[in-house]
């Protein structure tokens, strides 16, 4: 058994165990447990289905047993763990996983996170005693060596916990010892959850889910948010094992859903999620539209500087010129800069592309690192924050950026170390007046909103993980958990915890402005459950009803918003205008002229009704409604080619001749070259129709295209008077004519 079938059965057996169909879960599993050749694992599995055939028996004898479910629940949770264990025994042997990699790696070193825990106290006591002596080589050698050891032992600290098997009491003691000793740094202890974390995404853990229970409720900001986020994904995760672990539901229940911060950080992490996901959106728009623009602009700006210069203009290039600004607006630059600059303050995550290409430093092979909290100490970058300046430039710039994240404000530092210095000392008096700008920008964000420090490092740690899972080289190893689905209110465990109104209200118009509009439409109809009276809320549901394409939703749900907030201009038009996508065009007619009452001489409303008219076959009341539509469009041509056809079917050939005319001195498109030519065989004139379907079939250069469109037309101009017989030599001059 290859390591494809066995993920492929361990698979089949957890659906079969979502679904509680335990008994073909009982047999897949024995497949398993007869491949590990552990006899323990087999004999663990025959107990526990004779257990379960017991069970059945007496509840089909009419055994009344008040610890059935208990029982029940207990065998499911076995299972889970034996599928889990005899998967991982399996796969370990041989499997190019990363996770194995690191198992079979870590099992000869056989270190404990109490191991580890002695060994970076030791070190953070050393940099201690070290901070005493004078400054000097001997200080600044001592203290990297120091650094370089502590990177070290963090670094098989991560790999050691990422890899540790499912943890018993003993463990969940060590592992709360190492998060409440004060004595280690914050850095190792981030490091340490973000490694449970991972571990979790592997294998399921009450104990270490615990460890993140515990710590999402510590005093530091660090801590606290990256507990909470992997809390929120585990949850999500695993939803359908989550009723079986008591343990689990009572501390969520009785400690954590009590503690309001708590509900605030799962709400914002819930937020920057489904934020995440514009990630891609955002970084493609970067490189097609924005980029390519800004090249565009400061090339013309560069030709203006160099012709100034040739015809022995100012000299001062300090001063700008004002009408570059007009420029900025008129080329939709400065529209774009503006929408880049709106989703920087959001939080969205802007930097990805940039620094998508700056992850080939040696650095990022270690898994950790991406992982690893931003901490100027780290041993490369003594050149870059040396002790004597530790209030530079870069502190301000990097350090203190709230809009990089740890990973990017690595790779920026990296990438200096490759730059000269001369040249690197440039940029940074560069970057010194901009960081003073944007910590400003921070002070003020801070004074309005006093939670802003958390909720940045929670965006900083999210963006960390979307870079991890998506641009490491050993991604292919775990399953995308930015590919999650983003219903948290179908999940069990999650939706407790932000099933009150205004949380419901806040994550669904959060989903709604981001086109999320699956998930927005399933939290706007748990709303309206709760207040069927509310308007705008059937507005939202039948507005995400018609943007997925359910047009007979939409149109039930604009209706209750109509009941209930009649006379509003925007529903009745979308009523109207699904009425007319239904081909009821006399109801669609209906709601048009109640539009068009409360906002006479409207182009569009106007327009719409002619083409209801059109439908019903009312040609006069079309034709009529139609040149009133360009009296009050008097600029534009929008009612030309609706006056030209309907024109057409009213026999009205002259005129119909005179508008496509104008139409054609515009730019035609294939049908209006086509309905020109056929205006003019319904009047006898054979060569100019012709000419007019040779200047259609130039459109596209497709005969059958052509055929296609003028097959469609042919019982019109059958009714019209034209003899059918003379299609097909139409259709071969034509044809002539081309070659």
């Amino acid at each position: 058994m290859n390591s494809r079938d066995i993920i492929s059965l361990k698979k089949d057996i957890l659906s079969n165990l979502s679904k509680r169909q335990l008994k073909d879960a009982f047999e897949l599993l024995m497949k398993l447990a007869i491949n590990t050749q552990d006899w323990r694992i087999s004999e663990t599995l025959g107990e526990l289905e004779t257990n379960y055939k017991f069970m059945l028996h007496y509840l089909f004898e009419g055994v009344e047993d008040p610890e059935r479910e208990h029982v029940y629940h207990n065998l499911l949770r076995s299972l889970y763990e034996l599928a889990d264990d005899s998967a991982d025994e399996l796969l370990k042997a041989e499997s190019p996983n990363i996770f194995y990699e690191k198992l079979r790696i870590n099992a000869l070193k056989r270190s404990t996170i109490a191991d580890y825990h002695a060994q970076l106290k030791d070190i953070a006591g050393s940099i201690a005693l070290i901070d005493l002596l004078e400054d000097g080589e001997e200080k600044t050698g001592k203290k990297r060596e120091l650094a370089v050891k502590r990177e070290r032992t963090g670094s098989d600290m991560f790999n050691a916990v990422f890899v540790s098997p499912r943890a018993n009491e003993t463990d969940f003691d060590n592992y709360m010892s190492f998060l409440n000793n004060f004595d280690l740094p914050v850095r190792e202890k981030s490091l340490f959850l973000s490694a449970i974390t991972l571990s979790l995404f592997h294998r399921f853990d009450s104990r270490k889910i615990q460890v993140l229970m515990q710590a999402a409720t510590m005093d530091n900001i660090q801590l606290r948010v990256r507990a909470t986020v992997g809390l929120v994904i585990i949850m999500q995760m695993y939803d359908a094992r989550w009723p079986l672990y008591p343990e689990l539901r009572n501390q969520l229940d009785t400690t954590l859903s009590e503690n309001q911060d708590f509900r605030k950080a799962v709400l914002r992490t819930i937020i920057q999620l489904i934020r995440s996901r514009e990630t891609e959106q955002i970084t493609k728009k970067i490189k097609e539209e924005i980029l390519p623009e800004m090249i565009k602009f400061n090339n013309l700006a560069g030709r203006k500087l160099n012709m100034d210069e040739l015809t022995g203009g100012d000299t001062d290039f300090s001063e700008k010129n004002p009408e570059w600004q007009k420029e900025l607006e008129e080329s939709g630059l400065g529209k774009k800069l503006q929408e880049y600059s709106n989703l920087q303050m959001e939080g969205s995550d802007v930097f990805h592309s940039t620094f998508s290409g700056l992850k080939h430093f040696s650095f990022f092979s270690d898994m950790g690192n991406w992982f690893l909290p931003f901490d100027p100490s780290y041993s490369e970058f003594s050149v870059l924050f040396p002790e004597e300046k530790k209030s530079a430039l870069l502190q301000a710039a990097v350090v203190d950026s709230g809009h990089m994240c740890n990973s990017d404000k690595y790779s920026f530092c990296l990438s200096l170390l490759q730059i000269p210095p001369a040249r690197r000392e440039m940029m940074l008096g560069r970057m010194g007046a901009e960081s003073e700008e944007i910590k400003q920008l921070q002070k003020e964000a801070k004074e309005m909103n006093p939670g802003v420090d958390e909720e940045v490092v929670s965006n900083q740690y999210i963006q960390d993980l979307y870079r991890f899972f998506k641009l490491n080289s050993c991604r292919s190893s775990f399953y995308d958990i930015f590919r999650l689905s983003l219903n948290f209110y179908d999940k069990k465990s999650i939706a407790p915890l932000i099933s009150d109104v205004d949380n419901m209200k806040k994550i669904a118009l959060y989903c709604f402005d981001k086109n999320n509009f699956s998930e927005a439409l399933n939290i706007f109809n748990r709303l309206v459950a709760i207040d069927s009276q509310n308007d705008d809320i059937w507005q939202k549901i039948g507005y995400c009803r018609q943007l997925l394409n359910n047009l007979d939703g939409a149109l039930e749900a604009y209706l209750q918003a109509d009941l209930l907030k009649p006379d509003n201009s925007w529903i009745i038009r979308r009523i109207a205008q699904l009425y007319r996508s239904q081909k009821k065009p006399g109801l669609s007619l209906d709601y048009y002229k109640k539009a068009a009452k409360l906002t006479p001489g409207n182009v569009n409303i106007e327009l719409n009704i002619g083409h209801c008219y059109l439908e019903l076959n009312d040609y006069e009341q079309a034709l009529n409604t139609y040149f009133k539509v360009e009296l009050l469009d008097s600029k534009g041509t929008k009612a030309q080619r609706p006056i030209a056809w309907t024109a057409f079917l009213q026999k009205k050939y002259d005129l119909a001749q005179k508008y496509y005319k104008q139409i054609l001195t515009g730019k035609p498109v294939v049908h209006d070259c086509l309905n020109a030519g056929h205006v003019e065989l319904c009047m006898g004139n054979k060569k100019a129709a012709v000419g007019y379907y040779r200047q259609a079939l130039y459109q596209d250069n497709d005969f059958e295209l052509f055929r296609m469109l003028f097959d469609a037309d042919k019982s019109t101009l059958v009714n019209h008077g034209v003899d059918e017989r003379i299609f097909p030599f139409l259709f071969d001059q034509v044809k002539y004519g081309m070659t």
